[in-house]
């Protein structure tokens, strides 16, 4: 008990001598500091409303430099770029949309119950006719459908479905593309449509995508090969469709995944003849952005982030269905069939969707995929002209550039961490007087300079210390009158005045002085303040008296400015 008493002592004393340094060092870079007007607040002499003065323009100077500072802040963390028309470059080719067409009847009733008899309900009719009316609804499976699905799966009692994955079925039961296009012309070309259009299993359905970056298979998704691009010599700058049903296409770039995030851009009905004209609006960023955080710049190099189903290249598009994916697998420990098939992750069955039923409004909640940044490279198709005539003598879709794209916009750094440093560094040294070597001369005060003076002069810190704990505290005056709180002269033997006086008399051999007319004088100086202040100017630094006292041996007239 003794020795926790000793050592708690021990640092109790150490923390007084510590802090006893500091109050030291505090009034050494007061007086010495380069900062404006700090000098002037623990000067020695000075009036307390001279003092006050000072400490009131340097806590403005400093606020209003921190305000600034703060603004700049907070205009690098938030708009850091600009976005600008970027017309010096050659534009030789332009690869055209990816136009995806989605009937919205994909089931293929011969297939579906040619496919029912034989393998899964083992050539019983009856059974094969109840099979029908749930694989008529896997084409077309979505997030809003499965309510429908799985309350027609419940009423199958089937063995042979339940060992056949949802997107086998889906595959087995989808009309083909020769059931879906009827004729298709690209630059004015006649061209074969199931060639150029690959089958997309999305979250859409089923659906044939032209131009599209992948196309979907019973066991996986297939990268495409390279897309269709247009020429300026070209013929015709347009890709014109006619689906055999009625169908929903969609318009996007190449560069995207298809999924949820696009809606659909026109919706066409048999027999209609619909002409559209699109403007292309392409988006770069230069590689000095890259200093910057994501969320500064908001957006994402395509090699900055690996996704988890999606590694080869970062979109918005693939992020947003990497998170949908990602949330689907966590519910129901299954992917839905409209997703690609992926390792080690089973394809959601039968018995499955009674899980997606209940999971799909959190799996298709935005909020929780906030993470998914826009690309710092984004090719944006607007519709600047839509026609459509009812009643044609040509029904089809027409989707054709207005103009050959000329234009793209190039992001920036504006304001990056150099001009950054450079903005902080004049605001502070016209409203401060700081720098760098400022901020380096206050750690250097108030760490190692009153570590130094604890270890090298401790027996004199204790001693202060010691004088100022034994000093009596000033008298209380108990009377009513009013009190001047003017300080007082002290007239002391090394007084200026005192000084002069004695001079005189030593060179002359008159008698001395009267000391009352000494007095007048002093109270003719303390009067006259400018005479006062030139004094206290004039008069040398001494050390304080307690370390002139015979006990001392302090040596630290380094410690002096």
């Amino acid at each position: 008990m003794l020795k926790k008493n000793l050592r708690k002592n021990n640092i109790l004393g150490n923390l007084r001598i510590y802090r006893r340094s500091l109050i030291y060092q505090t009034k050494e870079f007061f007086q010495n500091s380069t900062l404006h007007g700090v000098r002037y607040i623990a000067e020695t002499g000075r009036p307390a409303g001279e003092k006050f003065l000072w400490f009131c323009l340097t806590s403005m100077g400093a606020v209003t430099a921190l305000i600034i500072i703060m603004s700049l802040w907070e205009k690098y963390q938030t708009n850091p770029t600009i976005t600008g028309l970027d017309t010096d470059f050659e534009n030789k080719n332009v690869v055209f949309p990816t136009t995806v067409v989605c009937p919205k009847h994909v089931f293929d009733y011969n297939k579906s119950y040619e496919m029912a008899l034989n393998k899964l309900a083992n050539s019983d009719a009856a059974i094969a006719e109840k099979i029908l009316p749930f694989l008529e609804l896997l084409p077309s499976l979505s997030h809003e459908s499965f309510n429908a699905t799985e309350a027609m799966a419940k009423s199958l009692d089937v063995k042979g479905i339940k060992d056949v994955t949802l997107r086998q079925l889906a595959f087995a039961s989808a009309i083909s593309c020769e059931d879906a296009l009827k004729e298709c012309k690209y630059r004015d070309e006649l061209i074969t449509c199931c060639e150029h259009f690959q089958p997309l299993y999305t979250e859409y359905g089923f659906c044939f995508g032209f131009n599209s970056r992948f196309e979907s298979t019973e066991t996986e998704d297939i990268k495409a090969g390279p897309p269709d691009v247009l020429y300026e010599t070209d013929k015709k700058w347009a890709l014109f469709i006619t689906p055999s049903k009625d169908a929903k296409v969609f318009l996007f770039s190449n560069e995207e995944y298809f999924g949820k995030d696009f809606g659909p851009r026109i919706e066409w009905s048999e027999g209609e003849m619909v002409e559209v004209r699109i403007t292309k609006k392409n988006t770069f960023t230069t590689d000095d952005a890259r200093l910057l955080t994501i969320g500064q710049r908001k957006c994402i190099f395509h090699d900055e982030i690996k996704l988890k189903y999606f590694p080869d290249e970062y979109t918005f598009s693939s992020c947003m269905k990497d998170c949908r994916m990602t949330k689907a697998v966590s519910a129901c420990h299954c992917s839905p069939p409209f997703y690609r098939p992926v390792d080690n992750v089973k394809i959601c069955g039968i018995d499955d969707l009674s899980c997606l039923r209940n999971a799909w409004p959190n799996i298709t909640n935005i909020k929780e995929c906030i993470q998914c940044e826009l690309g710092c490279s984004k090719t944006v198709f607007n519709i600047e002209k839509l026609i459509k005539k009812e009643v044609a003598d040509t029904p089809g879709i027409l989707v054709e550039f207005l103009t050959w794209p000329i234009i793209r916009y190039k992001r920036e750094v504006l304001f990056g961490w150099v001009d950054l440093l450079v903005s902080f560094g004049g605001i502070a040294s016209l409203f401060l007087g700081f720098s760098l070597l400022s901020g380096v001369e206050i750690i250097y005060y108030f760490t190692l300079r009153a570590c130094c003076m604890v270890f090298e002069n401790r027996q004199e810190l204790y001693e202060i210390e010691q004088r100022i704990k034994n000093k009596p505290p000033p008298p209380i005056n108990m009377s009513l009158r009013m009190q001047s709180y003017k300080a007082p002269i002290v007239v002391t033997e090394n007084d200026p005045l005192v000084v002069v006086e004695k001079s005189s008399l030593n060179r002359s051999n008159d008698k001395p002085p009267d000391y009352k007319d000494i007095g007048g004088r002093i109270r003719k100086a303390e009067k006259d303040y400018s005479t006062f202040a030139k004094s206290l100017y004039k008069k040398p630094k001494t050390l304080p008296s307690y370390i002139n006292s015979t006990n001392s041996s302090w040596e630290y007239g380094h410690y002096l400015p």
